[in-house]
């Protein structure tokens, strides 16, 4: 490309990005103050029934299940889907769980694999296992809809817990009939200390998962907050999403394909553009659930070049009906921003100010548009920062001290991995779109989920508390 046409082009990229990160950084300042939560009271439980695919995961299942006994609601049930697993993960459901068969009804409208049985816990009567064959992700989930008993279906993943109040946050919000999907907020829980009713942040841990903390931050408060008030939230966290039953039969659940959480987003999406115009998709950042993030580069390369194939697989099938059937704004944000911004031209965006430099030519302007990005960045991270303190979420001054150090560090080194993952993920979707590596679990994402469980206001052990309640 001759220099002058990509500097012209670098320039007009340099723009539309700035106008992008300018609206991302603002509307969240506008619309979040620091009363958020005490607002928010508590509303008649309705039913919620939760569903937790689990292939493979005899490392984290204890803590999914305490995650699941403290939350401070009494009408909802619970199906840990056991998507054929080949390790001790049935086992130690049974062990923890006192296990009975049971017989449920379920819709017969989305098929799944084989269900090979179903069981409820003796000890906490709100648990289901569902003990089915092999179909991954989406076919777990669409046998889950299937033999859900509630119209409100919260999705989460195995390593994920939720936030004490979560459930009540999500009643309220879907009292609202026009609500039919929302996504909640997604924490990264090694960022987090302390007992379910009271989580802590801290910044104590590895650059990787520093990186990942704020990373998920901006995504979150800045980014999925801007879209949502532009109607244009195109991916509902699959560690955390909320859906009407109803609307999930009426898309045919959950299409088999390495990313079913934007895509059942986007087919949600058209529902309601299509027939539902006056129905909605909410970003409920008051509901909190904590995940385990990748705790090594490869784990965290395996999760991204996923992510990325994802993305690709959707562009392609509903790209060419976007403005019709999706609308301008979810459009103009993925058309624009996601994929002219974030896939198409993150490699030679990043290249053309290093080739200017190395050329000599334009090197002042190279080194203005750095500048410019590196105090965005800054800024960007900063405004993170200040919503997640409106949230309720406040740092130690130790901690205060080590984000300061650490966000200019990142935005120069781990920020550039993004073009990276970007760039793997594209090219990998061509070559094997539906490969699926699992990512490694711990089990350690946050404090208590190893130890403890909060049970009316205390804490204590899940064995001693399945003697206690046996």
């Amino acid at each position: 490309m001759d220099l002058t046409i990509g500097l012209v082009v670098t320039l007009i990229l340099y723009a539309i990005f700035f106008a992008f990160q300018i609206l991302y950084i603002t509307v969240p300042l506008f619309i979040v103050n620091g009363e958020q939560r005490s607002k928010m009271a508590r509303k008649p439980e309705d039913g919620i029934s939760i569903l937790i695919p689990a292939y493979n995961e005899e490392a984290i299942i204890k803590n999914c299940i305490q995650a699941i006994l403290h939350v401070d609601y009494k009408k909802y049930e619970a199906y840990i889907i056991n998507d054929g697993s080949t390790d001790h993960t049935m086992e130690l459901l049974i062990s923890l769980l006192d296990l009975k068969k049971v017989e449920k009804e379920k819709a017969g409208r989305i098929s799944h694999e084989p269900v090979k049985g179903i069981y409820q816990s003796t000890i906490y009567p709100s648990i289901y296992i569902i003990d089915k064959e092999n179909g991954g992700k989406a076919d777990s989930l669409n046998a889950g809809i299937e033999f859900a008993q509630y119209e409100t279906i919260i999705t989460l993943d195995a390593y994920s817990g939720l936030y004490v109040k979560s459930l009540q946050i999500i009643n309220a919000a879907f009292k609202d009939q026009n609500v039919i999907a929302a996504g909640g907020m997604v924490h990264i829980g090694q960022a987090f200390y302390g007992d379910y009713t009271n989580p802590m942040p801290r910044f104590n841990m590895s650059h990787l998962l520093r990186f990942q903390f704020l990373q998920y931050l901006v995504n979150f408060y800045l980014y999925k907050i801007t879209q949502a008030k532009f109607k244009a939230l195109a991916i509902i966290s699959g560690a955390f999403g909320v859906f009407k039953r109803d609307a999930l039969f009426e898309v045919g659940g959950y299409r088999i394909t390495v990313g079913e959480d934007m895509d059942i987003t986007m087919r949600i999406q058209r529902l309601i553009k299509t027939k539902y115009p006056t129905k909605k998709i909410l970003f409920i950042p008051e509901a909190v659930c904590f995940t385990e993030g990748p705790e090594t580069f490869r784990d965290l390369f395996k999760q991204r070049i996923r992510w990325q194939k994802a993305f690709i697989d959707c562009i392609i099938i509903y790209g060419r009906s976007l403005l019709t059937k999706f609308g301008f704004s979810i459009s103009l944000f993925l058309i624009v921003d996601a994929l002219m911004l974030g896939t198409l031209t993150a490699f030679p965006t990043l290249i053309i100010p290093f080739a200017m430099l190395i050329k000599g030519e334009g090197a002042i302007l190279a080194l203005v548009l750095f500048v410019f990005s590196f105090s965005l960045g800054i800024f960007q991270s900063l405004v993170a920062m200040i919503i997640t303190n409106r949230f309720g979420y406040v740092f130690s001054w130790v901690d205060k001290i080590r984000i300061a150090f650490f966000i200019p560090f990142e935005i120069v080194t781990y920020r550039f991995l993004g073009v990276l993952f970007n760039t793997f993920g594209t090219i990998g979707y061509f070559i094997n779109k539906n490969s699926w590596n699992k990512v490694k679990r711990v089990g350690g994402q946050h404090q208590t989920y190893n130890e403890e469980l909060h049970d009316n206001g205390k804490i204590i052990d899940l064995n001693e508390h399945k003697k206690s309640v046996g």
